[in-house]
């Protein structure tokens, strides 16, 4: 016997019921797509490494250490996407859909599919996981970015996942490196303390020190100062509209000074969705914030963007399990009716819309010995065929009715 082949580390196989979660999460996301005007999109899985190199940030921890980065045959350097932010704004610029076409601003897009980041595997986390993503593109205005939040909390309220918000503001370029600043001349005072990931980053992005899990950081963060002091006018402007429309919508949020998020291209507005169901190092189940210069860096226009992403690992988790596939109808027969039960589930299936037709292939045992096996799969109803002629349907309560076999309609009537 051959030694059994293993899945690859942090790659991991999605079977029934994860599978079956899967496609329950992507039904209710497009529902709610449909509802904001959101059209679906793909992109490849790999792309040109550069998409993501002037994106993400050369210090960001992707770009760093995270990556599965290949050649082609002719040395081109490709990537296996990490994220899909990026590779939909390249998309974005490489189609022309900045308001051409079919494609009106804003420019409203989602996409599901796998990512990959060769980063430590832990449950909840996978070196190949899923994502959802929904990416809006227009002038950037705090109306947008509020919608964006809605559509989140739109989306996890559908699959009924408790949950809590928070926000915060990175603001324009000129709060952010006033308050980078104040904040190095801070981190500098505990040198000796911080952990080496972020001595690493205290010159070359400070920012993401903010969102350290380290103990011994987190405590010199909390003191440390808060962007929202040194916010310019138009920025403060911008994040307190975005407070009074979630007020204005009814929407539960916290302001958390600390929230950055992990990729470079963030500006101003930053949000989160946690749950309590998970844990604290995976209780982020929805992240995302406004971006200024994906498009144009792939060569379209200047176009701004607000976007997020799910974990649908961690949706998957949170639901309760489902529950196995029963089928509406089970088809039991004898051998020498063989064609008249085939062609029955051959007609029922073709007019079921989504019910499981069940038929019994093992015709060669008795009609006792085949009942006892269907009965095992719980079917609402079974149908007998012991002549060339009749159907007989029995439901659960042990009622019975008999049809001509070719009766298909009469049939549907009683099983669908």
């Amino acid at each position: 016997m051959s030694e059994i082949t293993l899945n690859v580390k942090g790659m991991r196989d999605l079977l029934r019921s994860e599978s079956q979660k899967k496609v329950e999460i992507e039904h209710m996301a497009r529902s709610v797509a449909m509802k904001y005007g959101f059209q679906e999109i793909n992109t490849p899985l790999i792309e040109f490494s550069s998409v993501f190199e002037k994106s993400l940030g050369q210090n960001s921890d992707i770009i760093g250490k995270e990556m599965y980065n290949l050649e082609d045959k002719k040395g081109r350097k490709l990537t296996l996407r990490p994220e899909a932010t990026a590779g939909i704004a390249r998309a974005v610029a490489s189609n022309g859909l900045e308001g051409s076409g079919d494609y009106r601003l804003p420019l409203k897009l989602f996409l599901f599919g796998p990512m990959f980041r060769y980063e430590q595997t832990q449950k909840g986390r996978y070196r190949q996981f899923y994502q959802i993503n929904f990416e809006s593109f227009d002038t950037p205005m705090p109306e947008s970015d509020v919608e964006l939040i809605t559509v989140a909390h739109t989306f996890l309220k559908t699959i009924n996942v408790s949950i809590d918000l928070s926000i915060n503001t990175l603001g324009d370029k000129q709060s952010r490196n006033a308050y980078k600043e104040k904040l190095v001349s801070y981190l500098s005072k505990f040198m000796k303390d911080l952990s080496e990931d972020s001595k690493k980053r205290l010159n070359s992005n400070p920012l993401r020190i903010l969102d350290s899990k380290n103990p011994n950081d987190m405590k010199i963060i909390l003191d440390s100062p808060k962007i929202v002091n040194y916010l310019t006018k138009d920025s403060k402007k911008y994040y307190d509209k975005i407070k009074i429309l979630l007020n204005d919508l009814n929407i539960d949020f916290k302001e958390d000074s600390n929230l950055v998020r992990g990729l470079d291209y963030y500006k101003d507005t930053v949000f989160e969705f946690k749950t309590k169901k998970l844990g604290k190092q995976q209780d982020t189940i929805l992240g995302g914030g406004r971006y200024t210069d994906l498009v144009n860096i792939f060569g379209g226009k200047q176009l701004g963007g607000i976007g997020w992403a799910a974990g649908m690992d961690r949706l998957i988790e949170i639901l309760p399990k489902t529950e196995q596939i029963k089928p509406r109808v089970s088809i039991i027969f004898l051998e020498k009716y063989r064609k008249e039960a085939y062609r029955l589930a051959y007609e029922l299936r073709k007019n079921s819309k989504n019910y499981f037709v069940h038929i019994n292939f093992t015709a060669d045992m008795a009609i006792e010995k085949q009942l006892k096996k269907s009965s095992r799969l719980d079917s609402e109803y079974i149908i007998t065929i012991e002549n060339n002629n009749e159907a007989k349907i029995t439901d659960k309560f042990k009622k019975t009715k008999i049809f001509k076999v070719s009766s298909i309609e009469d049939i549907k009537k009683i099983i669908f």
